[in-house]
Order: C-alpha cells, then sequence, then structure tokens
C-alpha cells in the first residue's frame, strides 16, 4: 500500500516537473529519480545542466527565409542534434522569430537575441540542448529572391538589378540555385577583402609555386560568382549570363549547416 502511494507521489512529481518546465517526461523522471525525487533540487539541476549546454556544440539546425512586401529574411537557428532540428516546436520558433522581424523590421541580430532571450532559456530546458539564433541577414528592393533546399540546411537570398521583366523570376531562381551548388563567396573579385589576398599569396610563396599572380587568379576565382561557370549552361560564365539577360547581382546570402 505504501510503495502505491508512493509511486503515486512520483508519478505527480514527474507531471508537475514537466509543467514547470516543459521538458519531456523521460528527461523530468531522470531528474526526479537523480535527487532523490526532490522537486526544488531537480529544478536546480535542470538549470545547471542547462547553463553546461552553453558551450555545447551546435552542429545542427535549421535554415529559414521569406519574402514579404520587397523585403526578405534569413535566418540560420542552431541546435546540437538533428532530432530537435526537426522538431515541430523548434521549427515554429524559427519561423516566429521571422515573423517577428517581419513586424518590427528587425534589422539586426543583437537585438532578435535580446528579445528572444527567456524562449532560447526556456528551448534549451526543454530539448536540453544548447540553441543559438547564430546568423541573420536581410536584404531589400523590388527584385530579390529566396531559395531554400529542401532540407532546410541550405538557404540562399539575392537582389538584382535588371531593366527585363520577361522571365525574371526563372532567372534569380537560377541564380539562387546556382549560389546554393556552387558555393562562391563574393559577387567579383573587388570584394574580396585584402588580408583574404594576402593569405593565399602567403600560401603559394610557401608551397615555392611559380606565377604567383596566375596561381592567385586561379585560386581566388573558385569562389568569385562572376567567374564561375554557370549551372544551367557549363559553357558559359555566370558574367555572360547575367550580361546576355540585363542583370546585375547586388547582394546575395548563403547559409549552410
Amino acid at each position: 500500500m505504501q510503495n502505491n502511494k508512493l509511486k503515486k507521489n512520483n508519478i505527480n512529481l514527474i507531471k508537475k516537473l514537466r509543467y514547470i518546465t516543459k521538458i519531456s517526461i523521460i528527461k523530468c523522471k531522470k531528474a526526479l529519480k537523480k535527487n532523490n525525487y526532490n522537486l526544488e533540487k531537480s529544478l536546480i539541476y535542470l538549470k545547471k545542466k542547462n547553463i553546461n549546454n552553453k558551450n555545447n556544440i551546435t552542429k545542427e539546425g535549421i535554415i529559414i527565409n521569406k519574402i514579404k512586401n520587397n523585403n526578405i529574411i534569413m535566418i540560420k537557428l542552431l541546435c546540437e542534434t538533428d532530432f530537435t532540428a526537426k522538431n515541430k516546436y523548434f521549427n515554429k520558433f524559427a519561423n516566429k522569430i521571422i515573423n517577428f522581424c517581419f513586424k518590427k523590421k528587425i534589422k539586426k541580430l543583437k537585438k532578435i537575441n535580446k528579445y528572444f532571450k527567456n524562449e532560447i532559456k526556456y528551448l534549451k530546458i526543454k530539448f536540453n540542448e544548447n540553441i543559438i539564433i547564430n546568423n541573420f541577414c536581410h536584404l531589400e528592393g523590388k527584385y530579390i529572391k529566396n531559395y531554400l533546399h529542401h532540407n532546410n540546411k541550405i538557404g540562399t537570398i539575392i537582389k538584382i538589378n535588371t531593366s527585363k521583366r520577361k522571365k525574371i523570376k526563372k532567372y534569380m531562381k537560377q541564380i539562387c540555385i546556382h549560389i546554393t551548388a556552387m558555393n562562391p563567396k563574393y559577387i567579383n573579385i573587388k570584394n574580396i577583402p585584402l588580408d583574404i589576398i594576402e593569405n593565399e599569396k602567403k600560401k603559394i610563396l610557401i608551397n615555392n609555386k611559380k606565377n604567383i599572380l596566375k596561381k592567385l587568379n586561379k585560386k581566388l576565382k573558385k569562389n568569385i560568382l562572376l567567374e564561375q561557370k554557370f549551372l544551367y549552361n557549363n559553357k558559359i560564365k555566370v558574367k555572360e549570363f547575367l550580361k546576355k539577360k540585363d542583370i546585375k547581382i547586388i547582394n546575395f546570402y548563403r547559409y549552410k549547416i
């Protein structure tokens, strides 16, 4: 009889801890068992466990991007496991961030992190994982386009200028998919920071390679969008395709998990 009463009391404690923390029953049960079914100690234990998670490696997550009223937003939300990345609450949170940014016209990651600070803490306890709003970007204009790979692990957004309207959505989508697949870092050579160029020069010199400028050019061009072979026609470069269609790339962002 006493064992049944104790068992019932333990079940009630599990339910209570779950109600307070919103984490899984299994994790609540483990926390209570570890702390002799003391509710207060279990809460402190879970809080400490959550604090210890803050430096854990966040190698999983999702990319979300959306267009609204000539604005486009993309975020990178990270977690520790693919299980959490696929969770509906985790995905709802990512969409909530984007919708909030549209509503409040927020364009800085610092402000987003400040506003969602408590919700991130709650999710860390719920999933018992480190969760980070890792990156945020925003583009504004008439000709903007987004692309999200089917697994939500790679996303691209672009902004262009053009005098043409015919098939422009099709061309913008092709450019997005090209960037997603080919991973350029810069639009043209002018966009490459000087320190990157100098570092590449040093690497070539260390290997005692001849024709430094030629080697440097070849290496840098791999990361330049305009110099890449176009994904939809590898007989031409991206810059040739853009010239033919009278398109100018203003900016792009590509995020990958």
